[in-house]
């Protein structure tokens, strides 16, 4: 770069430079030196100065405390106040010296307090201080002693709400407020500071619609939670899934309750104490405020005398219905819905120490869950009676009583609302009965014939079963530990294929062992609801109708089953050979007995069977007596309104023990005898294929049926034997 450009550059910029600071003097002469000037001709007037008159005792005086006696002014409030370091020159800036004899100008808040300043005119205090610009502020934080609404709010409040203010101080909210560490609402916590609006205001926070979100800020906020030890931690989040909470949220219905509703608004108290909205004693008329009907059925009842005269174990509405997560009473999850109002009951009817301390008839929970009605509950059905459909909901009132509607004058209209025509005969029984509680004794007796059947007969299948199990086992020992003399079968039998049920047969057995597992299932199903296999039928829509119109069809479809099978056994000629061959014998007990001795050791063959051994006899003659039976007993309690208007409750009960123990006699039977003998025997296992094909093999005849092996093969021989249009063909298939 030649020396000449380097000049042309340093000149330009010193040229910039010179035009930079001339801009830079005009802005100092215009902004900072004005400032300074007017700085130093004001005059240094201090709050000192201005009173020297503005404390004068004359000047409160004057006039007998006219107009002139608002300029007086005492020293300690401006000490106190929030303004204590201004002077009064920053407020009142249109005095600049003094002594003055113009009256100031009204003071600007908004000048430093824009926001506020901006706020106030949309709230409820828009016109408290009249028009002035800070008529407002001054109504509520005074005009030289300024209070601050963090420190002060209640104070500042209360000039104006003073009944407010008193039912504040008696609250919870206001005790331990010396201590300013806690986190306790005040005023303006619910209300806001400068934006206060009506209640009525949809966009306040203290409107209907609005006051549990108020509260949520507190209750809600773990924090505060935490550190004011609040002991339940999740009202806010229950109200708002409650039916009251719903009703405000999801309809805009501003009539349901709130908060403010059952725990006041400004006197809010504990639970405990008396005076409280929601103390035990009080909470029926808090109710009644919106359920006046409820309520007064509710006193009249014999909870509500007792909560009256001061019982704490006597229930009252929250008891039932809940607190804050109240939901309708046809909700699933309500304590009051027909399928879960029966436990409710049962918190104070089945615990120990409410029964013994007031002397309540004991078990009648217990009692009810092991009734038709207490399963069927616990099976899903909601349509079955519970305790408040005999006992009342909010009118319940003890036995003895004349409008009770389980007084003994009353039970058959209350028990006829179900079972109409009914009501007499169930009027003159006990209803909470259990097995060994009050129950009759002709019912007593048969249960316990049952149980030792039980035990005997399904006990010796079973023994019977365990020797054969182990005979089998000793036969699979080394062939030369084996007793000689065994049938043998011939080679050209061996492979052959006999006929043991035809087509028909095989239909009916596939539709017996289908009915009767649907009628196990479902039967048992209602026994043990709480049972991991019934629940899949609880899962169903409805499942308790389900199972109950799968358990009735399906023992529709048995009996009609039934009542084929006797059809065919006496009206074919292959069925009354059929039920002559099945029919008991003397021949029968021999082999029963020449079988146990084989399976004990004692003998060393097995007894040559014929058609049916005493096993398949035992167990055809059994289920023809089950099916009899449990087609009755099953009648009789499908139709027992019917029964009950010609005869007594006994006689469902009787046959409700029938059923229920006939139904596990058959089952066990089923199990233990008859799926050894075609499943688990070890000669058989996995399964016998009978059932599906219909035929057995010239080895398994010999070896299950060897007699009527012998008889079809001698006829066999015998037909041959014969000219060709004399024969008779072969029964193998």
């Amino acid at each position: 770069m030649g020396s000449d450009t380097l000049s042309r550059v340093i000149t330009r910029s010193v040229r910039c430079g010179t035009a930079t600071g001339s801009l830079f003097l005009v802005w100092l002469c215009l902004t900072i030196v004005p400032n300074a000037v007017a700085a130093v001709s004001t005059p240094s007037s201090t709050s000192e100065e201005c009173l020297t008159c503005h404390h004068d005792p004359d000047l409160k005086k004057e006039t007998g405390g006219g107009r002139h006696a608002s300029l007086f002014v005492e020293p300690a409030d401006l000490a106190q106040s929030a303004h204590n370091a201004l002077t009064c020159a920053e407020c009142h800036v249109d005095i600049s010296e003094g002594p003055h004899t113009e009256a100031p100008q009204p003071v600007r808040c908004g000048a430093c307090h824009r926001k506020p300043h901006e706020t106030i005119p949309q709230s409820a205090h828009a016109k408290l201080g009249g028009s002035g610009s800070s008529g407002n502020c001054i109504a509520c934080h005074g005009s030289h002693r300024i209070q601050t609404i963090a420190a002060d709010s209640d104070v500042i409040c209360s000039s104006c709400h003073g009944r407010q203010a008193k039912q504040m101080a008696a609250g919870i909210h206001a005790v331990g407020r010396a201590d300013k560490t806690r986190n306790l609402p005040t005023c303006v916590t619910c209300h806001t500071a400068h934006a206060v609006k009506s209640r009525r205001d949809p966009l306040s926070p203290i409107h209907r619609a609005q006051i549990h979100e108020t509260c949520a800020r507190c209750h809600a906020d773990p924090k505060i939670i935490a550190q004011e030890r609040i002991a339940r931690p999740r009202v806010v989040a229950l109200f708002e899934q409650s039916i009251h909470g719903q009703a405000i949220l999801q309809k805009g219905n501003l009539a349901a309750a709130t908060c403010t509703d059952c725990h006041g608004a400004h006197e809010i108290r504990r639970g405990v104490d008396p005076v409280s909205a929601i103390f035990k004693g009080n909470v029926a008329a808090t109710c009644s405020r919106c359920h006046n009907n409820e309520a007064a059925q509710f006193r009249d009842s014999v909870h509500g005398g007792a909560v009256s005269r001061g019982i704490s174990a006597a229930p009252t509405c929250t008891d039932c219905h809940g607190e804050h997560g109240i939901t309708a009473t046809r909700a699933p999850g309500s304590r009051v819905a027909p399928l879960t109002v029966s436990k409710t009951c049962a918190a104070c009817h089945e615990a120990t120490p409410v029964v013994e301390e007031f002397g309540l008839a004991p078990r009648r929970a217990g009692t009810f869950f092991e009734s038709f009605h207490g399963l069927a509950v616990r099976g899903g059905s909601p349509v079955v009676a519970n305790c408040a459909s005999c006992h009342g909901t909010h009118n319940i009132r003890p036995s003895s009583d004349p409008r009770s509607t389980v007084n003994p004058r009353n039970l058959g209209q209350t028990c006829g609302k179900c079972h109409q025509g009914a009501g007499a005969q169930l009027a003159s029984a006990r209803i909470h009965v259990a097995p060994g509680f009050g129950e009759h004794p002709w019912v007593t007796l048969v249960r316990r014939i049952y149980l030792v059947m039980i035990v005997v007969v399904i006990g010796g299948m079973g023994l019977h079963n365990g020797l054969d199990f182990l005979a089998h086992l000793r036969e699979r020992w080394p062939v030369e530990d084996r007793m000689d003399g065994e049938p043998r079968v011939p080679p050209e039998v061996t492979s052959r294929l006999f006929e043991r049920w035809t087509l028909n047969e095989r239909i009916q057995h596939m539709l017996l062992f289908a009915t009767f597992t649907i009628l196990v299932i479902t039967g048992f199903a209602l026994k043990f609801p709480d049972s991991w296999w019934a629940r899949p039928l609880i899962w169903i829509e409805r499942g308790y109708a389900v199972r109950a119109w799968l358990h009735r069809i399906a023992g529709v479809l048995m009996t009609l089953a039934a009542i084929y099978h006797l059809a065919y056994l006496f009206g074919t000629q292959r069925g009354r050979t059929q039920v002559r061959l099945m029919q008991p014998c003397r021949r029968d007990l021999n082999e029963a007995w020449g079988m146990v001795a084989f399976n004990l050791g004692l003998r060393p063959h097995r007894p040559r069977f014929h058609r049916f051994t005493y096993v398949e006899k035992l167990e055809y003659w059994a289920v023809m007596w089950g099916t009899a039976v449990m087609a009755g007993t099953g009648l009789l309690m499908w139709f027992q309104t019917g029964v009950l208007t010609r005869w007594p409750l006994l006689v469902i009960d009787l046959a409700s023990v029938v059923h229920y123990y006939e139904a596990w006699l058959a089952t066990l039977a089923i199990v233990v005898w008859h799926f050894y003998s075609v499943i688990f025997r070890p000669d058989i296992y996995p399964m016998s294929l009978v059932w599906l094909t219909g035929t057995l093999t010239g080895e398994q005849m010999a070896r299950d049926h060897p007699a009527e092996l012998d008889e079809i093969l001698v006829a066999e021989a015998v037909s041959s034997s014969l000219p060709g249009d004399e024969r008779t063909p072969p029964r193998a298939g």
